[in-house]
């Protein structure tokens, strides 16, 4: 995560060869130019959310409007508003985002130029380099490739410079911002032809980098290029464990509020601890079957809760993670990350719901989970938790926002995510689309 951070979890054997054929790839002679998606692939934010950024602006925001909905709600608003309007006829801008927001908040221009620049001073400083892509963009720069980066994001150009200097990022040759570029923000994969064109050889002699199927790997496959896939963690994370869901369903109402800050900078930082290096889901485990996981969002998470008192089990449960050494570095791996990333506001944490994944872990884990800690809890523990196979109720979890119609919005706004009537919702609006 980071030269001064050494993390004690290491890397699964298919993660390591994984990272071996991608790397050779790379070094292959006949490739000349190493493309490279900046987003989520070689930058990545440590929060659970994207929101949690303008969480962090309610301070600056407080005073400046009369509208009842906070900072994060009204800037989500903006963004969404300004993206159906230039979908087809422009680029979307940090710009473009704060003048919907001027006009629907009634702020000044001043103020509007000060969130702007608040929220710009944010994202710097909590971005962090993804290792795995860190890895691959050494490669390539040692390996004298020409290289490209394309960002597809709506902060300015001076901004991501400054982003790509502080992760770590230099002696790249070309940076592509798709905000600039005199085409459609809808036209996702624009950005290749201009990859292809700065390239200045055969499109066979340049390979894309880049988390997304079609747009990273079938549209430059496509074009005549090489392409790698490296997967961006949020989905990863996400489709790995049922965990999120079962958040996503039980606490719907109170996810999102600053009071569960801390769970939410917990997941996010578990998300880059255990899937920077994409691997495979684990069938029947939510920890990837992997002890150092366990401990880290478990343990790392209750180490933020205040005033938790366990019951017996459970003290039973957070004795076993700490006699098991690997759950135990688990623990420690999140106290360094969280130091290193959040240890300037964590005083400004809600800390509610972080012992959510203990209570998760003793009513649904999985026996792949549990075997993990059965060497450390008594015959009678671990007999009583191994009958105990109940199923949690899950809701829906998408890695990226999703775009809704009429009839979906409508269903959002009579029938919450999570809810038993909204899953007869989703079937009828599915059974819709067949027909």
């Amino acid at each position: 995560m980071n030269e001064k951070l050494k993390l004690r979890r290491p890397l699964s054997q298919p993660q390591k060869e994984l990272m071996d054929k991608m790397s050779a790839e790379v070094s292959k002679p006949e490739i000349k130019t190493v493309s490279f998606k900046m987003d989520d692939t070689l930058i990545a934010l440590p929060f659970g959310e994207i929101s949690d950024i303008y969480a962090l602006m309610e301070n600056d925001f407080k005073g400046m409007s009369k509208k009842d909905k906070t900072f994060a709600d009204l800037r989500t608003d903006a963004q969404d508003s300004a993206e159906k309007k230039l979908s087809l006829s422009g680029q979307m801008t940090l710009a473009a985002v704060y003048d919907v927001l001027m006009k629907q908040c009634g702020i000044t221009e001043e103020q509007r130029d000060a969130l702007m620049k608040r929220e710009c001073e944010i994202f710097e400083q909590f971005v962090m380099p993804r290792e795995s892509g860190k890895f691959l963009f050494d490669k390539a720069l040692s390996g004298k490739k020409k290289i490209i980066l394309t960002y597809m994001g709506i902060y300015p150009r001076e901004m991501i410079k400054r982003v790509l200097e502080k992760c770590g990022y230099s002696g790249y040759n070309i940076l592509i911002l798709h905000n600039e570029l005199n085409i459609p923000a809808s036209a996702e994969t624009g950005f290749l032809d201009i990859v292809i064109k700065k390239a200045k050889g055969q499109p066979s002699s340049i390979l894309h980098i880049g988390g997304d199927v079609q747009n990273d790997v079938e549209a430059p496959i496509l074009r005549g290029t090489k392409a790698l896939l490296l997967q961006s963690a949020i989905p990863l994370s996400i489709r790995a464990g049922r965990f999120r869901g079962y958040v996503q369903g039980k606490y719907i109402y109170d996810y999102d509020t600053d009071d569960f800050f801390g769970l939410r900078c917990a997941w996010g930082l578990f998300r880059s601890y255990g899937f920077d290096v994409p691997q495979k889901k684990t069938v029947r485990s939510d920890f990837c079957s992997d002890p150092y996981m366990l401990g880290f969002l478990v343990l790392g998470a209750l180490s933020l809760s205040e005033n938790f008192r366990p019951t017996p089990f459970q003290s039973a449960l957070i004795d076993a993670m700490n006699q098991c050494p690997q759950t135990a570095e688990g623990l420690a791996d999140f106290k360094d990350m969280f130091e290193l990333h959040f240890g300037g506001i964590k005083d400004k944490l809600g800390r509610d719901g972080c012992d959510i994944p203990l209570v998760f872990l003793e009513n649904y884990a999985y026996a792949g989970d549990k075997d993990i800690l059965k060497p450390y809890l008594s015959e009678s523990d671990f007999g009583k938790w191994a009958k105990n196979a109940k199923e949690p109720d899950l809701a829906p979890v998408y890695a990226h926002k999703v775009k809704k119609n009429a009839i979906a919005r409508l269903a959002d706004k009579l029938f919450p995510q999570g809810t038993r009537v909204r899953t007869i919702a989703d079937d009828i609006l599915a059974k819709g689309k067949k027909l």
